[in-house]
């Protein structure tokens, strides 16, 4: 899995994955909170050939409306 900024404002993210023999689903839950995920953004799949090379299923969803969080907590010992 990846996650990348999906927009300028840092309020989207693209989160893509590869899956290697089916194109599976195109749909990412995600919540406010561990386990409550009441939101669903769906995507799209598709895969490509270069020669004798066939890629796995690449899958894109962009995850948007997000808020902006400016309090990172974190530490270093």
């Amino acid at each position: 899995m990846h996650i990348t900024q999906g927009d300028y404002n840092g309020k989207a993210v693209i989160i893509s994955w590869v899956t290697p023999d089916e194109p599976g689903t195109i749909k990412v839950q995600y919540g406010v909170s561990k386990k409550n995920y009441d939101f669903t953004a769906e995507g799209a799949v598709r895969n490509y050939t270069f020669y004798n090379y066939t890629s796995g299923y690449i899958h894109q969803c962009l995850v948007d409306g997000l808020e902006v969080i400016n309090n990172l907590n974190h530490g270093s010992r």
